[in-house]
């Protein structure tokens, strides 16, 4: 439970301190964890605007040490997910993945998860989570 309340404190204080509080922007945000009972130790922290349908989503496999962002969008019928790492490669906003932050990170992983994908967010893309911005 300490790791898990590290990982949602470190995306939540990162996310203040780039975009500010979230019912200014009326965005959602969530945060789960597994119950520890389960093979799979896993923990996810999603921010979400409801108008336009659409969500980050961070999540974090510590049974399997790995990472895993994607950007969630509703479409009918469904949802599509875009995984961030790809896209902003293939926009070239960065070079670096999770794997290139993991190996790099030390103790303070999960802060360096949360400055890595919330700074491409406010550098490249601040509207990502508006209907307006194309992903292609």
């Amino acid at each position: 439970m300490v790791r898990s309340n590290e990982f949602h404190d470190a995306f939540h204080s990162s996310f203040r301190e780039f975009f500010g509080n979230e019912t200014d922007l009326e965005w959602e945000i969530y945060h789960l964890t597994s119950i520890d009972t389960s093979d799979s130790s896993w923990m996810t922290f999603t921010i979400r605007n409801p108008l336009a349908g659409r969500s980050l989503v961070f999540s974090f496999n510590e049974t399997e040490i790995k990472f895993h962002a994607l950007l969630k969008i509703q479409v009918i019928p469904g949802e599509e997910n875009w995984n961030l790492d790809v896209l902003f490669e293939r926009k070239g906003y960065t070079q670096k993945d999770a794997t290139n932050i993991l190996s790099e990170s030390g103790d303070w992983m999960f802060h360096s998860f949360a400055r890595h994908y919330f700074g491409i967010i406010l550098s490249f893309c601040p509207r990502i989570l508006e209907p307006d911005f194309l992903i292609d």
